[in-house]
């Protein structure tokens, strides 16, 4: 006696069940790819203050970080410590970048680090939905 080849009524049930449940789960997740896009923004938004901060601490010069056009950019002075124009720092990975999917506003736009470590000007960053909160005294770059 031959026995046919194939799969079993409850076999493809069982299959077309598991994969009903992931879509249910996995592909809602996945339209909501902007959300994941505004979380990296407002990471990477914060840590670049934050770098800038140490940055100019660490080497007792002026960093400024420069808020416009959906972007960032972190500049330093061109000749020295204390002369010249700013200019965007090379060399480093975090320094500057254009966001085409995410807002990013701030109050305001240009912000400098002493090499005390305290901000020009206190602010508020935004990047998307999302807030990030700088206190000028201290430096202190207040994201959640």
């Amino acid at each position: 006696m031959k026995r046919a080849a194939g799969f079993t009524l409850v076999e493809l049930v069982v299959v077309i069940t598991t994969l009903g449940v992931l879509s249910a789960i996995a592909v809602p997740r996945l339209l909501e790819i902007n959300d994941y896009k505004e979380k990296a923004a407002y990471d990477e938004v914060a840590s670049a203050v934050r770098y800038a901060q140490k940055l100019a601490v660490a080497s007792g010069c002026e960093v400024q970080v420069s808020l416009a056009g959906g972007g960032y950019s972190l500049q330093q002075h061109s000749t020295s410590c204390t002369s010249g124009s700013f200019v965007t720092i090379s060399g480093h990975p975090v320094t500057s970048h254009t966001y085409s999917d995410v807002t990013l506003t701030s109050t305001p736009t240009l912000l400098t680090f002493d090499a005390m470590g305290r901000s020009s000007h206190s602010a508020t960053i935004t990047v998307g939905s999302k807030t990030i909160q700088l206190v000028a005294e201290t430096g202190y770059v207040d994201a959640q």
